[in-house]
C-alpha cells in the first residue's frame, strides 16, 4: 500500500501545470473570493438586521411561475423582417454550385500529361483547381514545362498541391505548343486544367491531352470511388474561373473544415484535428444537402449567422423587458462586420459563438429566478438546456470552456443569493412550505443534477462526436484519446506566427483586420474582390469602455440583471489574455455579442435622461447601419475598384486590396 501512494505521489509531482490553466484558475480562485465575500457580507448583515427582506420578497413566487418573457404578434413580425433583410445579403453570392469535381490524380513518381495546343501560344498563365484526397498525398509538386524552338522542355514553375478546391496560378508567360505537367509524387488530385492565351480571359481551347507514359499498374484510389481519368483534366472548361473568385475557392481556415468535412463522408482520417469534429458536422450536412461546392460547405454556418438576429432579439427582450431595447440588441448583431464575415466562411466559430450566447441564455434564466419559488422540476430546465448546450459547444470548440467558467460562477452567486434570502427567512420567524427541504432539495439535489448536466451529458455528447473518427479502419476507441493529447499539445505548444496574428489587446481598436480573400487577377483591370475580417467601428471602437462603464454603472444602480452578460463577456475575453499560442481578431468573436449587450444597456441608462436622448440613439443606429453599407463590397466579396477599397483603408495596419 505504501508503494502504491508513494507511486502516486511521485506521478503528480512530475505533474506540471500549464501556464494557461494556473492563470485561469487563478482567476476563477479571485472571482471566488470576490463573490465569497460578497455573500458572506450579506448574510452578516442580515443576522445583523442592516438587510430586510420582507415578506413579500421571501415568499411571493407569482413573478417566478411566469415566464421572463411573453412575446406578441408585433415581437414575431419584428423578428422575421430582421431576420429576412438580414439573412438576403447573407446569402447572396455566398458560393457557387458549379465547381470542377472531376478529379484527376498521378500513379507515380514523375506521372503527368502533355498538353497540346495545337498552335503556338503565348500562355499568359496556367491554372490547376486542386481537388479532394487523402492527407498523404499533399505537398506533390506539378513542375510545368513548355516546348522551345530546340526540339526540348524548359522549365517554367512548379504548383504545389496546398489546398482543396481551390485554384493554383502560375503566371510565368512563356510562347509554345506544347506543355508538360509533371507530378513529383503520386496522389494529389486536380480537378481542371485550364490555359491561358495572353490578354485572354477565357480557357484556351486545348487540341489534345495524353500521358507523359502509359502508367501499367496504380496503387492510387480516389476516395470517393470514382476513376482517375485524364480527360477529367478538361472536362469541365466552363467552369474555370479566370479571376480566382470566392464563390469557387475555398479561403483562409476554410482549407481545413470542408476537406475535414469530407473526410467523415469517406471515413478516412480526418485532416483537420486540432479542434473537436462537432462544428464539422454541420458543414457536412450542407455538403450532404446541397453539394461539395462553395454554398454547400458555407450555408448552414451561415444559417446559425441569421438565428442569431432573433436569439439576439430574444435575449435583449429577457433582459430589458422592452421591445425597443430588443431591437437594438439585435440590430447591433445584424450590422457588425465580424458577425457577417466569419457567419459566411466556413469555420466552426460560428457555431460555438451560437452555443455560448445560447449557454447564458439559458442560465439567465436560472439567475433570475429564485428556485425554491420556481419549484425544483421548473427551476432544472434551464441548468438541463445550459448543460445540453453546453456539451454541443464543448464538442465543437474548446472555447465553449470559457463560457462553463462564466456560467459557474453565475450559478455559484445564485445559489448564495437564496442562502441569503434563507437566512432571512429563517430570522424572520415565518413558516412557509416554500423553504421545506431548502437544504436537501434546493442545494444538495440540485448539485447531483447539475453533475449529471454540466459533466455526464456533456461528456457522452463530446466522446459521441468523435464516432466518425473511431469508425476509420484501423482508429477504434484509442483514437478518441489519442486526438484530446494532440489537440491539448497543438494549442499548448504552438509558437508558430503568422502575418495576420494579433493580441487580445489589439483587437478592439482593430488594428489587425484580416485579410481573408482577395483576387490578384482582378487587379490589372484596376478591380478587386475582397474579404476583410474586423469589427464595425462604431461598435467595436466602443465595446471596451462601454464594458468598463457597464459594470460601473451597474453596480452603482444595483441592476442585477446586467450580471450575466457582464459576465459573458469578461469569460469569453479574459483567457485570452493569458493564452500564449499566437492569435487572430476573430477570437473576439464569441465576445462581441454580450458587449453589444451591455452597450444596448447604456443605451437605456442614456435614453432614461430624456431630452434629445431618443434622436442620438436613433442616429448611432443609423451611422452604424451606414457604415456596414459602406464597407459591405469589402465584407462580401464584390467586385469594386481598387479606388473604392483604398478609400475605406482608414489606417496603416488596414489592407484591402491588392
Amino acid at each position: 500500500m505504501k508503494t502504491y501512494f508513494k507511486n502516486f505521489s511521485d506521478f503528480f509531482s512530475h505533474v506540471k501545470m500549464p501556464g494557461f490553466a494556473t492563470m485561469m484558475l487563478s482567476v476563477i480562485f479571485l472571482f471566488l473570493i470576490g463573490i465569497g465575500i460578497w455573500g458572506f457580507l450579506r448574510i452578516r448583515n442580515i443576522q445583523k438586521g442592516n438587510l430586510i427582506i420582507t415578506e413579500y420578497g421571501l415568499l411571493n413566487n407569482e413573478k417566478e411561475k411566469k415566464p421572463l418573457i411573453k412575446l406578441i404578434k408585433k415581437d414575431y413580425i419584428i423578428m422575421l423582417v430582421m431576420t429576412l433583410l438580414y439573412a438576403i445579403p447573407a446569402i447572396y453570392n455566398l458560393g457557387g454550385f458549379k465547381i470542377p469535381e472531376t478529379p484527376w490524380a498521378p500513379a507515380d513518381t514523375n506521372d503527368g500529361f502533355i498538353v497540346d495546343l495545337g498552335r503556338e501560344v503565348e500562355v499568359a498563365k496556367v491554372m490547376l483547381y486542386q481537388g479532394y484526397n487523402e492527407e498523404k498525398y499533399d505537398g506533390t509538386k506539378f513542375n510545368i514545362k513548355f516546348f522551345n524552338s530546340n526540339g526540348t522542355y524548359s522549365s517554367s514553375e512548379s504548383l504545389e498541391k496546398s489546398g482543396f478546391f481551390s485554384w493554383k496560378v502560375s503566371t510565368k508567360e512563356f510562347k509554345t505548343s506544347k506543355i508538360q505537367i509533371i507530378a513529383d509524387k503520386p496522389g494529389a488530385a486536380i480537378n481542371e486544367l485550364a490555359v491561358f492565351e495572353k490578354d485572354s480571359n477565357k480557357p484556351f481551347k486545348v487540341k489534345s491531352i495524353t500521358p507523359v507514359y502509359q502508367v501499367t499498374k496504380s496503387t492510387i484510389k480516389s476516395p470517393d470511388g470514382k476513376p482517375y481519368k485524364l480527360s477529367n483534366l478538361l472536362d469541365e472548361q466552363d467552369r474555370v474561373d479566370f479571376y480566382t473568385l470566392s464563390s469557387t475557392n475555398t479561403y483562409f481556415d476554410e482549407v481545413f473544415y470542408p476537406r475535414t468535412a469530407l473526410d467523415f463522408i469517406y471515413k478516412v482520417h480526418p485532416f483537420e484535428r486540432t479542434h473537436p469534429p462537432l462544428g464539422k458536422y454541420f458543414v457536412m450536412i450542407g455538403m450532404l444537402i446541397f453539394g461539395v461546392n462553395p454554398f454547400g460547405w458555407r450555408i448552414i454556418g451561415t444559417l446559425f449567422g441569421v438565428a442569431m438576429i432573433p436569439l439576439m432579439y430574444l435575449f435583449g427582450y429577457k433582459i430589458f423587458k422592452n421591445r425597443f431595447l430588443a431591437f437594438c440588441t439585435a440590430f447591433l448583431m445584424m450590422f457588425d462586420f465580424m458577425h457577417f464575415v466569419q457567419t459566411r466562411i466556413s469555420t466552426i466559430d460560428v457555431y460555438v459563438t451560437f452555443f455560448v450566447i445560447l449557454m447564458y441564455y439559458y442560465i439567465y434564466d436560472y439567475f433570475a429566478k429564485k428556485s425554491y419559488k420556481a419549484g425544483f422540476k421548473k427551476s432544472l430546465k434551464p441548468l438541463f438546456l445550459c448543460g445540453l448546450i453546453f456539451g454541443i459547444g464543448i464538442a465543437t470548440k474548446w472555447i465553449a470552456m470559457y463560457a462553463a467558467v462564466g456560467i459557474f460562477l453565475i450559478l455559484v452567486i445564485a445559489k448564495l443569493d437564496e442562502i441569503v434570502y434563507y437566512m432571512a427567512y429563517k430570522k424572520s420567524g415565518l413558516s412557509s412550505d416554500l423553504f421545506s427541504k431548502f437544504w436537501s432539495k434546493y442545494f444538495f439535489k440540485t448539485a447531483l443534477f447539475c453533475v449529471l448536466f454540466f459533466i455526464l451529458i456533456p461528456g457522452i455528447i463530446y466522446f459521441g462526436s468523435y464516432t466518425s473518427i473511431m469508425q476509420v479502419p484501423g482508429n477504434g476507441i484509442k483514437e478518441f484519446f489519442n486526438n484530446q493529447s494532440y489537440m491539448y499539445s497543438f494549442h499548448n505548444d504552438l509558437h508558430a506566427k503568422h502575418s495576420y496574428s494579433s493580441q487580445w489587446f489589439e483587437w478592439p481598436i482593430m488594428t489587425k483586420p484580416i485579410w481573408f480573400y482577395g483576387s490578384k487577377a482582378l487587379a490589372a483591370e484596376k478591380l478587386t474582390s475582397s474579404i476583410i475580417c474586423m469589427g464595425n467601428p462604431l461598435i467595436w471602437w466602443i465595446s471596451i469602455p462601454s464594458l468598463i462603464t457597464g459594470i460601473i454603472v451597474a453596480v452603482k444602480r444595483k441592476d442585477k440583471y446586467m450580471l450575466v452578460p457582464i459576465f459573458g463577456a469578461l469569460f469569453q475575453y479574459i483567457p485570452w489574455m493569458v493564452v500564449r499560442r499566437m492569435a487572430f481578431i476573430y477570437h473576439y468573436f464569441s465576445v462581441v455579442p454580450f458587449l453589444i449587450i451591455i452597450i444596448v444597456y447604456l443605451i437605456k441608462v442614456f435614453m432614461e435622461l430624456g431630452g434629445n436622448t431618443k434622436k442620438i440613439v436613433y442616429t448611432y443606429l443609423a451611422l452604424t447601419a451606414i457604415i456596414f453599407i459602406m464597407y459591405f463590397p469589402i465584407l462580401s466579396g464584390m467586385i469594386v475598384p481598387r479606388w473604392y477599397a483604398s478609400m475605406l483603408q482608414l489606417f496603416p495596419g488596414w489592407s484591402f486590396r491588392y
